[in-house]
């Protein structure tokens, strides 16, 4: 089986819940890693974390850190850790807020089937429309999974080689960003670009905060929090991406290959 994490807040009970009752439900077991709460360091020590990640990798202007931005981070800094230090050869990285599909415990049964030059393999949905291989990479337990040409977003559920683990580990603190940045983002990342990321599609997984127009949704709030600016900033992007420009760009990724991650 292959090892299972679970990022989760200490006050976060009911995602707690929540996230072991599907587990359960699945037969999948899991270690609980507690999460780090941003809000709670002093300002001090968020001043002091910001300033030895000034969050200027390859950009003229540098972008700053929300606190759960931060904790989020070293939630899953700390996950990485615990895989690099240990002995399995692929670890699963879950956040609490996670919705899964019934045949995830085939998928987490072994990792026999993952090519050992795999670095990482998206379990999730992204955000945005993410650039695939053309055809399916690898094939397993009727799942295709298509290798990642493009930035994508979330780090809500997925599956991590122990070597690369030790690689984010070793990267200097000035070259940190947030998880999914750091993990998934090829122009603000320093190590991205180099990994080899593969995306089930249809996605085994995906946030709460996806579901939030469907039934089956729980409706949990973020957990990293957004200041007014940021929330300008976001409606600012919305009504841009209603340009003719934008809408011009998007159809020319639709024929370049970029697709829609469902969750199935």
């Amino acid at each position: 089986m292959i090892k299972s994490y679970l990022i989760n807040l200490d006050k976060d009970l009911d995602r707690l819940a929540f996230f072991q009752s599907n587990f359960d439900h699945l037969g999948i077991a899991f270690e609980r890693i507690p999460a780090v709460d941003g809000r709670l360091f002093s300002g001090e020590d968020y001043q002091h974390f910001m300033s030895q990640r000034p969050r200027n990798y390859n950009r003229t202007n540098t972008k700053t850190w929300l606190r759960g931005q931060m904790g989020c981070f070293l939630s899953h800094y700390n996950a990485w850790k615990k895989i690099a230090e240990g002995e399995h050869t692929f670890a699963a990285i879950f956040e609490d807020d996670i919705h899964i599909a019934d045949d995830l415990h085939h998928i987490l049964q072994d990792d026999r089937w993952i090519p050992g030059n795999v670095d990482i393999i998206r379990l999730e949905t992204s955000t945005n429309r993410v650039r695939l291989s053309a055809h399916p990479v690898l094939n397993h337990q009727r799942r295709s999974l298509y290798g990642v040409k493009s930035t994508s977003w979330c780090a809500g559920a997925y599956i991590i080689n122990r070597k690369t683990a030790q690689q984010l580990i070793a990267l200097p603190t000035h070259y940190h960003e947030p998880a999914d940045v750091m993990l998934y983002h090829f122009s603000e990342s320093v190590i991205a670009p180099k990994l080899n990321i593969l995306q089930f599609n249809p996605a085994l997984c995906t946030q709460d905060k996806h579901l939030a127009d469907e039934s089956n949704s729980v409706h949990f709030s973020s957990n990293i929090e957004f200041d007014t600016a940021a929330k300008t900033n976001n409606l600012k992007h919305g009504l841009e991406k209603l340009s003719p420009g934008k809408v011009a760009t998007a159809i020319y990724k639709s024929l370049c290959g970029y697709r829609r991650i469902g969750f199935q």
